[in-house]
């Protein structure tokens, strides 16, 4: 017998996004599938967005829940744990949804119900008013399991996911404290424990160059967070009986992809914070003398061109990248 608990919880994390919050909660109020709550959780605000949802809108579906300010990774595990759904669909208080997001996220829960996270392309709005897609070149238009770590950067938007509640609670939700990363540390670490499905359709839109927005932050100010990630999710790799062997390519590859970053800017800097702070058995997964190739300056276009190597033999494995087919 059915119960009466909506198919969906949207959690919606909510921190001094008055400006935002109301064309957000109308792309959800749009959608063409209508079983599902909003759960808003307001994070110590000090704008009037509160009031303006309570003035602007008066859908049952709406609740709000306060909290004091313990940052989004709080805000979002309080509102799963207030949620009353089997399925959580994450949307940030800036970001939008397509008419049909749900009801093609829904349709591949009930194709593939042995998924415990469901992930869709979307469109990029850039702060300057161009936009692009965010899709897996190989996959556009078609809707079913992945090998999540062969690109998980062209997969993953948080305000594109859904995840099963039984599993979201696995690897202790979203780790409170980390300002940067939270949402890869999390779905990351789902991925090494559930199936995920993949929807090559773009049904959310990330607004980018919002006021507030945390993505505006400069990595290098937050590198320690971003380390704090690679080890959170290693840790969990490490824990697994059958462990997924495309994490320890991924992990290898994107460390690369970091490091080359800094070797152009000559930012030894922030490579020696990033050597100091991994943990130790994800530098066991490189050669010494790859380690200390990156520390020394000399050698930056011998680093620079063994990493331009290691992508080369990355593409090589056909791995998704995003664009056109």
């Amino acid at each position: 017998m059915k119960d009466n608990k909506p198919f969906f919880s949207i959690v919606i994390p909510l921190y001094n996004k008055a400006h935002t919050i109301e064309n957000t909660l109308n792309t959800v109020l749009a959608q063409k599938f209508t079983d599902f709550e909003v759960v808003l959780v307001d994070d110590g605000s000090t704008d009037d967005g509160v009031d303006l949802i309570y003035s602007v809108f008066r859908d049952q579906r709406i609740k709000v829940i306060s909290q004091e300010n313990q940052g989004v990774s709080a805000a979002r595990n309080f509102g799963v744990k207030r949620s009353i759904s089997r399925y959580i669909a994450f949307l940030d208080a800036d970001d939008e949804w397509m008419p049909n997001y749900l009801t093609e996220m829904y349709s591949a829960i009930e194709s593939f119900p042995n998924g415990g996270m469901f992930c869709s392309a979307g469109i990029v709005k850039n702060g300057d008013g161009t936009e692009s897609l965010r899709i897996a070149s190989n996959l556009q238009g078609s809707i079913g399991p992945i090998d999540f770590f062969q690109n998980p950067h062209v997969f993953l938007h948080t305000s594109a996911t859904v995840v099963l509640k039984s599993e979201f609670w696995k690897t202790g939700g979203f780790p409170v404290g980390m300002k940067r990363n939270e949402d890869f540390a999390l779905f990351f670490s789902l991925a090494l424990i559930t199936t995920v499905i993949y929807c090559g359709l773009p049904l959310s839109i990330y607004v980018g160059g919002v006021l507030g927005q945390a993505t505006s932050i400069s990595i290098n100010s937050n590198l320690n967070h971003v380390v704090d990630r690679y080890n959170f999710v290693t840790e969990n790799w490490l824990k697994l009986d059958c462990r997924n062997p495309t994490y320890k390519i991924f992990l290898k590859y994107e460390l690369r992809h970091e490091i080359i970053t800094y070797l152009r800017d000559n930012n030894y800097s922030s490579i020696e914070l990033i050597m100091n702070g991994l943990d130790s058995r994800i530098k066991g997964l490189f050669s010494n003398f790859e380690l200390q190739l990156y520390r020394d300056a000399r050698f930056k276009s011998i680093a620079t061109f063994f990493i331009l190597l290691t992508k080369v033999r990355w593409r090589i494995r056909g791995f998704p990248v995003v664009g056109n087919k």
